[in-house]
């Protein structure tokens, strides 16, 4: 049975021990290999250690830096570059010289495999939010699944049904899902009508001048006075809780240009007799002279132009917030000169897709209002398979805000994103001066939603919530929002995290310790130079949800220790394994190093700094061939 290959420095080695074990005979023979057994399995053992202990320099950066995410995204590509040129030129390369080309191939196919399938499912347990590039991929992976739930629902209704595939999934992105509870109102008569809704789930009722219209699942609502451009004639009202797809006018208008069927069917649909008698029995003030050049543009100009009967969207930027903040709960008593006040004290904020508005543990000093783009909210744990995608106009981090409690959840940019930004110190300001804002402070504290918050997504109990609930309301009517305070904080997440982490990280222990006896230093530099970046970037994350440093330094201590551990087993397992193992072995620690790096490293620098990571990765690759030179 053929040995793994070696160093020559380690073939002579064993040449020197045969001459001496000719020399002294069996007994000595015995135990010199009993040594020479030992020694390779400390060996193994110190490499996997050296390996992994830029793990805790980068812990230990962490602490006291926090870099851009510029220069973090340099790091994280340098890192990639540098297990590149390790995995091709110290694993990929030795086998395929002698031969092993088709072991090799079938040892990496099983290793990408085998890391997909436990990255899967450590991130379906919160490990996703170890990395911008996990989180962004594991949401959009949510998505996906949602948008084929989507298309169930769509193809069931007359303009959508039968479009091509292509159209349909370009349509139901541009949905957004939106929750509403038993008893919620979605929108009122006189209201501008700004979305086609499709009833996913649950019962809505529409309250007409004709009497009540009871919808269920899959029904569309709102489609009439969407296209005509007129306010909404009846008032949409949850049964029970309910989700509602909503398909926004903007959104609309952005996929019509790739849609040149939906666009001809809402041509046709949109200049029938069914919308004229919608218009003139819903709408008498409107003359029979605007109608008819409503109809004459929208017959000219096409259905990509979305000709409005009435003009109800000039409004400005600010003026669409009041809007929004008059529909969020604890501003909805407010007089239009108070939700000015508010608006004043509001301003725009622009990120781009993989920003991390707050995780859970933060303190909430902000209030937000999404503008533009893509937010996804994320349990704090990652545990569910719903994954709330917020809508223009919506507000989040609203109850932590108000309570004082920290983030219970992840807000993180999906693409690149706008929204309007309340401080918390400016509104105590205002809750100081401003009697009745106290008291719709005070209101809101009392509600059932802030019940359900603090049980489920805070998980405290009766006495806690209790606690919390008279803490805040105390401070209000003092005149000013509640102090920040530490729920039971979660750590799902970060101990996930750490998995994930942990699970990067073995590839590399089972190449070190298979090849012991024979790896270069390169290798040892390009693991030790892309654990670095690793490490100081999830410190930051940890840190920021709260983890104690003592706790960080024994996570990543453990992960050194583990590697060394592995890395020594390995060389147990593989010292006598035939060439074709060894090029297994080899194969697997490259496909999931390969994966690793194409997966999550370089998406993760190229979320962070964009173009500049293609000359980051190169010099990391150029540095680590030349030190193995």
């Amino acid at each position: 049975m053929a040995d793994a290959p070696r160093m020559p420095g380690v073939e002579v080695a064993r040449r020197v021990g045969r001459t001496v074990t000719d020399f002294s005979g069996a007994d000595s023979s015995h135990s010199s290999c009993q040594h020479g057994m030992v020694t390779e399995v400390i060996g193994a053992f110190i490499l996997g250690v050296v390996s992994a202990s830029s793990l805790g320099l980068g812990a230990a950066t962490a602490r006291i830096w926090k870099p851009t995410n510029f220069i973090l995204g340099l790091l994280t590509a340098f890192g990639a570059g540098a297990l590149l040129s390790a995995v091709t030129i110290d694993v990929v390369a030795p086998s395929v010289e002698r031969g092993e080309t088709g072991w090799l191939a079938i040892g990496a196919v099983i290793g990408g495999l085998a890391f997909e399938g436990l990255n899967r499912t450590v991130n379906a347990r919160g490990g996703f939010l170890r990395k911008a590039s996990t989180s962004i991929t594991f949401l959009r992976d949510r998505e996906q699944r949602r948008i084929r739930e989507v298309l169930d629902d769509l193809e069931r209704i007359d303009v959508f049904d039968g479009l091509p595939d292509r159209e349909l999934d370009e349509i139901a992105r541009a949905f957004r899902s939106e929750r509403i509870a038993t008893g919620e109102t979605l929108f009122r008569r006189g209201d501008a009508c700004e979305h086609i809704n499709v009833l996913a789930e649950g019962e809505v009722t529409l309250a007409t001048l004709e009497g009540d219209v009871h919808l269920h699942p899959h029904q569309a609502f709102g489609y009439l006075a969407f296209v005509s451009g007129t306010a909404h004639s009846s008032t949409a009202t949850a049964r029970t809780e309910a989700e509602v797809l909503r398909l926004s006018r903007n959104r609309l208008r952005s996929v019509l240009g790739t849609c040149p069927e939906l666009a001809e069917r809402l041509r046709t649909k949109a200049a029938d007799d069914e919308l004229v008698a919608y218009v003139r029995s819903h709408h008498p003030e409107i003359a029979e002279t605007h109608i008819t050049s409503w109809m004459e543009a929208l017959r000219g100009e096409g259905i990509e132009q979305m000709p409005q009967l009435l003009d109800l969207t000039s409004t400005t930027p600010r003026e669409q917030l009041a809007d929004h903040l008059a529909d969020v709960e604890v501003f909805r008593k407010l007089s239009s000169d108070q939700l000015a006040q508010v608006v004043d004290l509001m301003f725009p904020e622009e990120h781009e897709s993989g920003y991390v508005f707050f995780r859970p543990g933060e303190p909430s000093d902000r209030l937000y209002v999404l503008a533009d783009g893509d937010v996804a909210l994320i349990d704090a744990t990652g545990e569910s398979d719903v994954s709330i995608l917020l809508q223009e106009g919506e507000e989040f981090g609203l109850l932590s805000f108000v309570t004082g409690l920290r983030h219970a959840a992840t807000a993180i940019a999906q693409s690149p994103s706008e929204a309007w930004v309340l401080l918390r110190s400016h509104l105590d300001e205002m809750v100081r001066n401003d009697p009745q804002l106290r008291a719709a402070v005070i209101d809101f504290l009392e509600s059932p939603r802030i019940a359900r918050y603090f049980k489920e997504d805070q998980g405290l109990d009766a006495e806690q919530a209790g606690s919390i609930k008279r803490r805040a309301i105390s401070a209000v009517r003092r005149g000013r929002l509640a102090p920040t305070v530490s729920a039971k904080l979660t750590q799902g997440a970060p101990i996930a995290i750490w998995l994930g982490l942990l699970l990067d990280g073995i590839p590399e222990s089972l190449v070190i310790g298979a090849t012991a006896g024979a790896v270069r230093v390169s290798f040892i530099a390009g693991i030790f130079l892309s654990n670095y970046p690793e490490a100081l970037s999830s410190s930051v994350g940890m840190r920021e949800q709260e983890f104690r440093w003592k706790h960080i330094a024994m996570l990543w201590g453990s992960v050194i220790l583990v590697t060394g551990v592995g890395a020594a087993i390995g060389s147990v397992v593989f010292q006598s394994a035939p060439t074709e193992a060894f090029a297994i072995v080899a194969g697997m620690a490259a496909g999931a190093m390969l994966t690793v790096i194409t997966q999550t490293m370089m998406p993760e620098a190229l979320h962070r700094s964009g173009g500049f990571v293609g000359l980051a990765a190169l010099a990391g690759f150029l540095i680590t061939t030349l030190v193995g030179a």
